[in-house]
């Protein structure tokens, strides 16, 4: 089968009769008609997005086992991307979750989906090198205790010495940490993709792990197009992107010829939780794959099964330990997140909603920082138990505009 699939034909309609219609409608006709903009893809969606009306009934949409030795793991760039932002340990447990994968010659990376790695990677590094660079401003140190006011009283009752104590104790302390992150910079400054991550991936996505589609620029972006039309997954929502507008549907074709010239199961891990790949439920939960991904997979296939994961789903599929599944599970909470509130594009969070995460204790000061990382405000409750995230640029929209409102309580 080749690796790449054409356009579906498009759907023509015709008259049971010429009588009904005497000029009715021919194949090139019909053709002609579309051309003269008179009819419209969208009025055929369906026909386009189903083609193959029997299989409606019937389609198996119980999800492949991602644990089987028959089912092919793809990976695409926001699961490859999550580690960074997970814990050491968690990382190097995902890590050696892929190796197995990998012996076992069922671990995939799209080719589209290496190189938007190859393109964000970099930011990884780069955000953190700003983020260092923000905690070696000189620091607002306490007050001395002769600069209050009533110094006299300040000192007659005792406190002045033990508060300069501890101003001085703070001032080493914060000399130490903008030490120590001046010399993680001066790291990163060097850094030549040897991170423990890039080399483990280079070692991992050798050969046939990673899969290109042989496909041409127009036909792509014909098919983006018609995609767009009639609101057929995924990619759709992509559509207004100023770039990489058809990389889920690059992700998408690939692991369709790969699987159906391998004749094997497949699953798609991804944190990308959009309508144009899940159903949703409310509040955006994301329940399974789209219908028409399934029923596509199966026709391009012969009959085989298609899924979604989640990084953490796989992780948990695969035996890893819990602690490392539940840190990657936090990052990936964070991430999501964060995500939403900046997708709105208007530098606020339209629906001025705050996202609630729900964390264990411990890991309560884990979430905060890698809420505050991805640039959002977070507040706890009194128990630790729930950090509330914000949109930071609600706040200063709100200051130059007091109709916006300040963020959700």
């Amino acid at each position: 089968m080749p690796d790449v699939h054409p356009i579906p034909p498009k759907v023509l309609v015709q008259k049971s009769s010429p009588e009904a219609s005497p000029s009715g409608p021919t194949e090139e006709g019909t053709e002609d008609h579309e051309a003269e903009g008179t009819t419209s893809a969208r009025s055929f969606a369906y026909e386009e997005r189903f083609p193959d009306a029997q299989s409606a009934f019937g389609l198996d949409l119980s999800p492949p086992d991602a644990a089987a030795s028959s089912t092919l793991v793809f990976l695409d760039t926001s699961a490859l991307l999550l580690l960074y932002d997970a814990t050491e340990a968690a990382a190097r447990a995902a890590l050696d979750a892929f190796g197995r994968l990998r012996e076992d010659t069922r671990l995939i990376v799209p080719g589209h989906a290496a190189r938007e790695y190859a393109v964000v990677r970099s930011h990884k590094i780069t955000d953190l090198y700003d983020d260092l660079s923000r905690q070696v401003r000189p620091p607002a140190l306490p007050k001395r205790a002769g600069a209050f006011s009533n110094r006299a009283l300040v000192e007659s009752l005792g406190h002045a010495d033990r508060l300069n104590e501890l101003r001085q104790q703070i001032a080493a302390l914060t000399e130490a940490y903008q030490h120590e992150a001046r010399t993680l910079m001066g790291e990163l400054e060097a850094w030549a993709g040897d991170d423990f991550i890039s080399e483990a991936y280079s070692a991992l996505f050798e050969g046939e792990a990673v899969q290109d589609l042989d496909a041409t620029v127009r036909d792509v972006t014909a098919e983006v197009q018609r995609r767009d039309d009639i609101s057929r997954p995924p990619g759709y929502l992509d559509s207004g992107k100023d770039q990489n507008a058809a990389g889920d549907l690059l992700i998408w074709n690939t692991l369709l010829a790969v699987a159906a010239r391998r004749d094997r199961d497949a699953v798609l891990v991804t944190q990308d939780r959009k309508s144009d790949w899940w159903h949703q439920g409310g509040k955006g939960t994301a329940l399974y794959p789209r219908t028409e991904l399934i029923h596509e997979f199966d026709q391009q296939t012969g009959g085989r099964s298609f899924g979604l994961l989640t990084l953490p789903g796989l992780l948990q599929t695969m035996d890893v330990e819990a602690t490392h599944v539940q840190r990657v599970r936090t990052v990936a909470t964070v991430a999501t997140s964060a995500h939403d509130a900046r997708s709105t594009g208007d530098g606020r969070l339209g629906t001025r909603r705050a996202t609630s995460l729900q964390v264990r204790e411990d890991e309560a000061d884990a979430v905060a920082q890698l809420a505050r990382d991805a640039d959002l405000d977070v507040t706890r409750n009194a128990d630790g138990r729930v950090a509330r995230a914000f949109e930071r640029q609600q706040n200063k929209a709100s200051e130059e505009d007091p109709a916006g409102g300040g963020p959700a309580e």
